[in-house]
């Protein structure tokens, strides 16, 4: 009987303390680009950001920066979180493999 008294009270107690404190959580601004998304967004560009054209190796060590440019304040692009090689890969159509070798997401907006 002592027992089964206990049990309940603690499971209430579990049950009451988990939804205040889910009650009282606010609700965070949810990143419009999941890093571990693996596809193609369209952003806008916040701040003058470096990118680098790559040359491709055969091997990941074969690979070369070889050309330097920035993207202006204000452009629309494409990029996509590419993994560890490159943080960032900027979409170059045609024209080849381009990169920002920026860590964070901070430099675009969705």
């Amino acid at each position: 009987m002592k027992h089964r008294v206990l049990f309940t009270a603690l499971a209430s107690i579990m049950l009451l303390s988990g939804t205040s404190a889910s009650l009282a959580s606010t609700a965070q601004p949810v990143q419009a680009i999941s890093k571990y998304s693996h596809r193609w967004h369209w952003v806008k560009v916040t701040k003058e950001t470096p990118i680098y054209k790559v040359k491709v190796g055969h091997y990941m060590y074969q690979s070369k920066l070889t050309h330097k440019t920035y993207i202006e304040k204000g452009s629309d692009l494409k990029v996509m979180y590419s993994g560890h090689d490159y943080p960032w890969r900027v979409y170059g159509g045609w024209r080849g493999h381009w990169v920002a070798l920026r860590q964070s997401a901070n430099w675009f907006r969705n």
